[in-house]
């Protein structure tokens, strides 16, 4: 008997929230403090999908040649997530769509997010659209040391799956990326993937297993009778 999908982890940037551009404005916002512009298809191309120590960083050498020193570098971090609490708290819309599919799956497997953002971040999201009680985990930015395309955080998510009694093989989760970085991420951990054009060009997303246009369009059906591999 063929085998089936039995958990599934979702990214929360770009794939819950629709936040990717939020993200970037406030990226250039703070560098712009410091004399440094942040070009948007930079952005795009080398830094979405890092958590904000690695998007910073790669920024600020790319502008200087040379890394920031630590504190600065925490500094930046701190007054990105307190700007985007201020905005968290004003309203960021949620993709059409995922509440539906995250409730339809949470009836029948076990959830986590694995992202590079902050914990509270993501916590206060869930707790505002009702979600919390949808994931068993969250694996944040605070857990890592290096973020996507590195596989650690669906790593740490695999182990987090095995903690809560979960028996199954990297090949038996399921993970939904928006972006490049995240799909390789996955595909490293051993795990499949469902890839949400939210952000990259489908085209681009082609590594996945499957590619939707809008996480409106998966149904838990698709990710139910989906074989593992």
């Amino acid at each position: 008997m063929t085998e089936k999908i039995r958990a599934v982890l979702f990214d929360f940037n770009g794939v819950i929230i629709d936040d990717e551009r939020v993200h970037l404005e406030l990226f250039q916002e703070i560098l712009a403090r410091y004399g440094m512009d942040l070009d948007e298809d930079l952005y795009w191309r080398e830094f979405l999908g890092m958590d904000d120590r690695g998007a910073f960083s790669g920024a600020w050498e790319h502008a200087s040649g040379q890394p920031p020193d630590e504190s600065r570098l925490s500094g930046m971090i701190r007054e990105k997530s307190d700007l985007y609490r201020k905005r968290l708290e004003g309203g960021l819309p949620l993709y059409d769509g995922a509440v539906s599919l995250i409730r339809g799956l949470s009836e029948s497997l076990p959830l986590g997010i694995v992202s590079g953002a902050l914990r509270e971040e993501i916590r206060r999201t869930l707790q505002i659209a009702g979600l919390e009680k949808s994931f068993g985990f969250i694996v944040s930015a605070e857990d890592t040391l290096r973020g996507k395309p590195d596989p650690e955080g669906y790593r740490i998510g695999f182990e987090q799956l095995k903690k809560s009694g979960f028996s199954g093989a990297s090949g038996d989760v399921l993970v939904i990326e928006d972006s490049v970085q995240g799909i390789e991420a996955a595909r490293t951990a051993g795990m499949k993937t469902f890839a949400v054009g939210h952000t990259y060009p489908l085209s681009s997303l082609s590594l996945a297993d499957r590619v939707f246009g809008h996480i409106r369009e998966i149904r838990p059906e698709d990710i139910l009778s989906l074989p593992s591999v």
